[in-house]
């Protein structure tokens, strides 16, 4: 702010009055003054000065310098005359400059915080002695307020909340009390206790040849360790704690099966080996290698795709002079690779386990000797919900598969139907099951294959006419069922001559179509994910044909090892990727890149013949099983990143296939489109 000034000012006068007040006495200074006052206008400490104000004495400097320019001037008062206003002249209009600008440079610090005043809240339980002293203390300061001049004014009032938040008793918790308190027990009455109760030592096997020796008292003839395992919420609590220890080992392990670390797509030194990586290795039920204990299912759990129920049973009746007494069912989780957290014993083997897809706690069992029990898995030690009965179900031979019926209305549902469910037997017969109100299953019979005679649709076979009839052995064995992906109703089943049926639940007691897929027993059937007509089967002769809905040829054989594939299934990731199961290797083929062998062979367990697998629910990994009784589980490394068109890139590959083929290749393509509509994936499990 600059003061304005007068027009009939002269600078002469002015020159006049600094020249005054500069030759005053008081005005001069010794010369070691004036070389100190010389170094305070230099450039440098001016700028080093900082003038240091508050706001307040800013604004009032401000308002008195505006007071003394606002100020009349009193007529009275005779004015000096270097003060008396000379009168205008060329000269003073020409000499008069604008005076400079004075500016005020303030620096505004943050101060540390000041607490004026502080009052804590303290609250304590009326009925304890901490409230009873605030109350008496409270009582008191009331009485020191009390008479004449003692009255302090307060005033109830909320701040810095529109509502008023109250604290209610519940949220104040009682403090701890603690004592001290002494003891004393002698040796002698430790020794007597001890010797009162009863001692046994038992021995258990831990990691094959290890063993450890666990010492256990019984108290009134009752074993105190083998009563509180019986306990739920120590099982429960059990179960916990061996999760949260495997996961201490199996954590690398895990994060791969859940997919938290997939492959980079823009990485620089991607390599496509097509590679299977081993997990984990779930441990067989029994330790001794002569029992026979062999994985001859495998079943994922539709709503929890941690969870899986293995069936250990016999695979290969080759080796067995007599058929085993033992079988056995194991529910195990991924968080806790080394312990089943349930386990079903059965004094035959097991053959086929299945979940059921509309209530997933539901799990159906085929067992060697022809019977067929659906358990809850939802608590420990639950007895099974319905066991078949052979009024129903007359059939001996062992339980080969089963499958549930359902509908895609009931999946997801809040209140879904217990659907029915299909199972085949060797006996050559498919019943159908029921749950209902009662602890028996009731079975009646769907189908009863006979077998087939004459010239077939499908691959040529020379079929040499029997040369007795034997009514033992007119019903072929029915190995594999499969459900249609579109038609709820249709039912495929494979059996030993290699023919594949098809039939509907509406039509019982009648096939509707009958083919030769294999010159041999036929395995494994599987329709493709991303066409419900496109669909692979495998059998003995060494061969993997996939086929098209409309053409009674295979479209494409895939045959590499000499030894019969046990089981052949489509990739969940990769439209042209299948991946097949012989004896001794896991062959992961890419229609793709060749037909004539497949990508990637491993072998784990050279000595071991596998058995069966299955592909998890994201199909990034699957479960091998062997006939040692080991569940393999193994993870896809270095695999070619899945395409955006998966349908445009199968048919693609199966042209590519039938390029020297031109009959076959006209035939496929009279066909038309064969994938789901807007080539989308199957949603069905």
């Amino acid at each position: 702010m600059s003061r304005p000034l007068r027009k009939d000012y002269r600078t002469a006068d002015f020159e006049q009055l600094s020249k005054m007040i500069k030759d005053h006495p008081l005005m001069k200074a010794p010369e070691t003054e004036q070389q100190q006052l010389q170094k305070l206008r230099t450039p440098e400490y001016r700028t080093k000065c900082v003038m240091r104000a508050s706001l307040d004495d800013i604004a009032l400097g401000i308002n008195l310098y505006k007071l003394q320019l606002d100020k009349p001037m009193s007529p009275t008062v005779e004015e000096p005359d270097y003060l008396k206003e000379p009168a205008p002249s060329a000269r003073s209009a020409a000499s008069a400059r604008p005076p400079a600008t004075p500016f005020i440079k303030v620096l505004l610090r943050k101060t540390p915080m000041v607490v004026l005043f502080e009052s804590r809240s303290m609250t304590a339980l009326a009925d304890t002695n901490e409230g009873r002293q605030v109350m008496e203390d409270n009582r008191k300061y009331e009485e020191l307020l009390s008479g004449v001049d003692k009255t302090r004014r307060t005033v109830d009032a909320d701040t810095q909340t529109m509502t008023a938040l109250m604290k209610s008793r519940l949220v104040n918790t009682e403090r701890l009390t603690t004592a001290q308190m002494g003891s004393y027990v002698s040796n002698f009455e430790m020794y007597d206790t001890y010797t009162d109760l009863e001692k046994s030592t038992t021995s258990v096997q831990v990691q094959g040849e290890k063993k450890m020796e666990i010492t256990t008292y019984h108290v009134g003839g009752v074993d105190q360790f083998v009563a509180i395992n019986s306990l739920p919420g120590f099982r429960l609590a059990l179960m916990l704690t061996m999760r949260i220890l495997a996961s201490n080992v199996f954590e690398p392990q895990q994060r791969r099966y859940r997919n938290m670390a997939l492959p980079d797509p823009l990485a620089e030194d991607v390599k496509f080996k097509y590679r299977l990586g081993l997990l984990w290795r779930l441990s067989p039920p029994s330790s001794n290698p002569k029992v026979h204990q062999a994985v001859s299912d495998v079943s994922f759990c539709p709503s929890n795709g941690d969870i899986m129920a293995v069936a250990y049973g016999v695979y290969s009746h080759g080796k067995v002079g007599k058929l085993p007494k033992s079988g056995w069912v194991y529910v195990w989780n991924i968080k806790n690779p080394v312990n089943p957290e349930r386990r079903y014993n059965y004094q035959v083997a097991v053959v086929t386990v299945e979940f059921s897809p509309t209530q997933p706690q539901l799990l159906a069992i085929g067992l060697h000797n022809g019977s067929v029990e659906v358990r809850d898995i939802s608590g420990q030690d639950l007895p099974p919900l319905a066991i078949s009965q052979r009024s129903s179900s007359p059939h001996f031979e062992p339980v080969t598969a089963i499958k549930w019926i359902y509908f895609e209305g009931d999946v997801g549902s809040r209140n879904p139907h217990i659907t029915p469910f299909l199972a085949t037997s060797q006996a050559g017969a498919v019943t159908k099951y029921r749950l209902i109100n009662s602890p028996n299953l009731l079975g009646f019979e769907q189908q009863r294959l006979q077998r087939a005679e004459g010239e077939l649709e499908g691959i040529p076979i020379e079929r040499l006419p029997p040369a007795a009839s034997l009514l033992a052995n007119r019903h072929p064995q029915c190995l594999e069922i499969v459900l249609d992906p579109v038609q709820a109703d249709m039912y495929y089943v494979l059996t030993d001559e290699g023919t594949l049926y098809k039939c509907s639940t509406n039509y019982p007691l009648q096939h509707l179509e009958l083919r030769q897929v294999h010159d041999g027993p036929a395995a494994c059937m599987e329709f493709s994910p991303w066409s419900p007509r496109l669909y692979l089967t495998c059998g003995s002769d060494w061969c993997i044909r996939i086929w098209l809905a409309g053409i009674l040829l295979p479209i494409v054989t895939l045959q590499h090892h000499l030894s019969p594939v046990h089981c052949a299934r489509w990739s969940r990731t990769h439209s042209t990727i299948l991946v097949s199961l012989s004896r001794s290797t896991v062959d992961i083929w890419d229609l793709r890149n060749s037909t004539m062998k497949p990508v990637s062979s491993t072998i784990i367990d050279a000595d071991i013949f596998y058995s069966t697998f299955k592909f998890t629910h994201c199909g990034r990994s699957l479960a091998v099983g062997n006939e040692a009784g080991n569940l393999l589980m193994l993870s896809f490394e270095d695999m070619p990143f899945p395409p955006h068109f998966q349908y445009k890139q199968l048919k693609r590959a199966i042209f590519k296939a039938l390029a020297m083929q031109p009959d076959l290749r006209k035939q496929v393509k009279s066909v038309g489109h064969f994938g789901y509509p807007g080539g989308k994936k199957q949603t069905r499990a």
